[in-house]
């Protein structure tokens, strides 16, 4: 129980108005560890309250420092880094939630005018959350200071530690002060990542609980195989169909033109389809997003750029237009359902050639999935046409790697790539300032 953590009242009363009154195993295994001072490595599945893992004691150290009397004119203490704008802006929307008024925060992530967090850096709040390409581009101006930083918290550690953000890393932690608590939180973590991690940590605790790897017991797997390309676009048209009102639908492509033609093909907003992709816009990301929480899209067509951290209510089966790059992919992708302790589906739609490729990684996996057969299909609706400022399809088909190539598939893959700057941008928080 929470109140065996002896977590100040303030916070032990917002987690009883938001109605939350028992750790999940991952929070009860590292808060403790956390508000006691030491490092931390803590792998679980994805939606099993990771966030709340970190930022509880996080929250509990910001209140000590504010009765301690430290000033809330003093550079940022905390530093929480994250590999895409949406989960760092979900991040700092949970802090907001739980945290008092005192505990002032700022994201920065792209898609802004870096002049707007130069205005709020002027009064430097205590928590910054962010995407490595922002936070540098903030601190090699002077405007963000980090050397009083001695709360680092990664998120999403694997992604955070791969190789197309580990030299973003190293200029930043070259930045913080030698003498401070870090901690990683991930559902996976390869063996490669783990040996990157030592240099960061000073005898962590290291904490596993139902490792990622493992697909949560609530999600139902299932696949398709397919005759034909058109038959992919059929068939998830056919099964996003099938979901109750209420719920909804998350449709993964690896690649961006797939998405914008797929999210076409099904008839686009008007049949309440959206799509994201690292192409768009934040704005349009933000707007698309919006939508398909407030249920006015019920389906949504993405990238990888979707598949970690976003906490969406209500969705209900998550389909795989294609085969997956990797293990790891698959298992994020499949966590955007059956979050909550609610059942989830997820369902891969393959060709005759990746069909032994899937069944060798749910293998690996240790996931248990059946083959399906071909419903009826649905008559497509028309196809949409771009909606003003929707990103264009390339010329030239984007490189796909062999589908069926033997050794595709890599346990210590982890997804699609998030480049320094397609991930950043910012909003900050000002109250009571």
């Amino acid at each position: 129980m929470f109140a065996e953590m002896s977590l100040p009242p303030f916070l032990a009363q917002r987690l009883q108005q938001a109605g939350i009154t028992a750790p999940t195993p991952i929070q009860q295994a590292a808060i403790r560890p956390a508000l006691d001072g030491r490092d931390v490595m803590a792998q679980a599945k994805t939606g099993s309250g990771k966030t709340l893992a970190f930022l509880l004691p996080l929250i509990e150290r910001a209140l000590r420092l504010g009765v301690s009397g430290s000033g809330s004119e003093r550079n940022p203490q905390f530093l929480i880094l994250a590999p895409t704008r949406e989960l760092a802006l979900q991040i700092e929307m949970e802090l907001r939630k739980y945290a008092p008024p005192t505990v002032t925060s700022l994201a920065v992530y792209g898609g802004t005018p870096i002049e707007r967090h130069y205005r709020a850096l002027k009064r430097p709040p205590l928590v910054v959350v962010g995407t490595p390409g922002r936070l540098l581009d903030l601190a090699g101006s002077g405007h963000l200071q980090l050397r009083e930083v001695t709360w680092l918290v990664m998120d999403e550690a694997d992604q955070m530690l791969d190789r197309g953000f580990l030299r973003d890393i190293q200029r930043i932690l070259s930045l913080l002060p030698h003498e401070r608590q870090t901690l990683l939180f991930s559902a996976t973590f390869s063996p490669e990542i783990q040996q990157l991690a030592q240099g960061m940590l000073r005898n962590p605790a290291r904490i596993s609980v139902d490792p990622g790897i493992s697909s949560p017991a609530s999600i139902t797997h299932a696949y398709y195989v397919v005759p034909a390309e058109q038959s992919r676009t059929q068939l998830v048209h056919t099964l996003l169909q099938t979901v109750k009102s209420g719920e909804r639908s998350m449709v993964f492509c690896d690649q961006k033109y797939k998405v914008r033609r797929l999210a076409s093909k099904l008839g686009g907003e008007p049949a309440s389809v959206g799509s994201i992709t690292g192409n768009h816009s934040q704005a349009q990301r933000e707007r698309t997003l919006g939508a398909f929480r407030a249920g006015r899209i019920r389906s949504l067509v993405a990238t990888d750029v979707a598949a970690r951290g976003l906490d969406i209510p209500d969705v209900a089966q998550v389909i795989h237009y294609e085969l997956p790059t990797n293990p790891n992919s698959y298992v994020h992708r499949a966590g955007r359902t059956g979050r909550a302790e609610k059942e989830g589906s997820t369902y891969l739609i393959l060709s005759q050639a990746e069909e032994r490729e899937y069944l060798r990684m749910v293998r690996q996996l240790r996931i248990e999935t059946k083959k399906l057969p071909l419903p009826p299909f649905a008559t497509l609706p028309p196809a949409a046409s771009a909606a003003p400022g929707e990103p264009q399809a390339r010329h030239q088909r984007p490189h796909r790697h062999g589908s069926a190539a033997p050794g595709r598939f890599h346990e210590s893959g982890t997804g699609e790539s998030f480049h320094r700057r397609g991930a950043q941008a910012g909003r900050s928080r000002r109250i009571g300032r």
